[in-house]
């Protein structure tokens, strides 16, 4: 559930279904904003800088084995169709 302004009201909204109702006092307080901070007063940890880059490494690597893969299927089929046809001029 997402808390949404409608029509002057604080509302909470199911974000997969659509159903709605309306905030009352425990729901506000759970919603409370605590402290804003801009993007500029924050701070990446360590673990966050980690883990973009590790999983930009994962991306490149699986981009790497799959086209490894699919010139070594490639390959088979050339190999297979020229041992095919190798056979037929044979006949």
């Amino acid at each position: 559930m997402v808390p949404v302004k409608k029509d002057g009201k604080d509302i909470l909204r199911c974000t997969k279904c659509g159903f709605e109702k309306e905030m009352d006092k425990k729901d506000k307080k759970s919603y409370e904003v605590k402290e804003a901070r801009s993007k500029s007063e924050r701070v990446l940890t360590t673990s966050i800088v980690s883990e973009k880059s590790g999983r930009k490494r994962d991306e490149d690597e699986w981009e790497q084995e799959r086209e490894e893969y699919y010139k070594e299927v490639g390959l088979e089929l050339l190999r297979d169709e020229l041992e095919g046809s190798e056979e037929n001029e044979e006949d």
